[in-house]
């Protein structure tokens, strides 16, 4: 059975990233997003790289129970073996929770949380327990504090820290690797390098690129780091956040943001 390592959010910024990377590497991929038409022109940028590699594509709302079912299936039905997965997907809500529809909010917790807990469960549970699987979690900087103004965000991040640490623990000695990695802004897209660019030399310290992001990620992956922190301005921050109360944190954190949301007219 043919080995393939597995890539949500293939399609953004940082997936794009990891997925360059891991075809470097030589590794067969099952790319994973939300539109077909973008799989494909993912495929067409890189197709140089795959010449190497056997590449797979499934479109897959992971807020959708169904969907990641399909999903499963089509890995079953291609007889083929997840030996990696890297979680990438993820929504982004930035903002005051008030101003956000009853969906928004669901479809951040959604995809954050429940979609990648359940994918990553159904894939542990289908492994060859004889061979190494690895699970490769994009988490955020933000997962270290409460933030206000963008309170649902960083509290779907702060779960998943939390759950793959745990689960980095409850499977070892089981041949399974379970790091999680937390940058800061990544300049990926116009609302993004605008938000960097609000917060000043703060925001552009903590930044890195998604390249740099995915390779300090898998390097973290490979020494079987629990968890890996993008930067050392970033690993001040989240030393910083260990000495203060939440509380204090969420304070000073949100007057941060309020700032920066109010240059950009939010």
């Amino acid at each position: 059975m043919e080995k393939y390592t597995l890539i949500t959010g293939a399609c953004g910024g940082l997936g794009r990233a990891f997925v360059k990377m891991i075809a470097s590497a030589g590794e067969n991929l099952v790319l994973v997003g939300t539109s077909k038409s973008k799989l494909d022109d993912l495929i067409k940028e890189n197709k140089e790289q795959f010449n190497s590699v056997k590449v797979l594509d499934f479109v897959c709302n992971l807020a959708d129970k169904k969907d990641r079912l399909k999903l499963v299936n089509f890995i079953n039905e291609k007889n083929i073996q997840i030996n990696k997965i890297i979680n990438n997907a993820g929504v982004i809500i930035e903002g005051d929770m008030i101003k956000f529809e009853d969906d928004e909010i669901l479809k951040a917790v959604e995809v954050n949380c429940v979609g990648t807990l359940d994918l990553t469960q159904k894939l542990i549970k289908m492994r060859d327990e004889n061979k190494k699987f690895e699970v490769l979690t994009v988490s955020s900087l933000a997962s270290s504090y409460p933030m206000p103004h963008m309170a649902v965000y960083a509290a779907t991040k702060a779960f998943l820290t939390s759950m793959m640490t745990a689960l980095a623990v409850e499977f070892k000695g089981k041949n399974v690797v379970i790091c999680t990695v937390c940058p800061g802004g990544i300049p990926t897209t116009k609302e993004m390098k605008e938000s960097i660019k609000s917060m000043g030399l703060g925001g552009r310290l903590s930044a890195a690129s998604p390249e740099k992001v995915a390779k300090v990620a898998l390097k973290g992956l490979k020494k079987k780091k629990k968890v890996v922190i993008v930067g050392g301005f970033n690993k001040f921050l989240a030393g910083i956040s260990k000495i203060f109360s939440k509380s204090f944190m969420a304070v000073v954190v949100g007057n941060i943001w309020k700032k920066s949301q109010s240059k950009r007219k939010f």
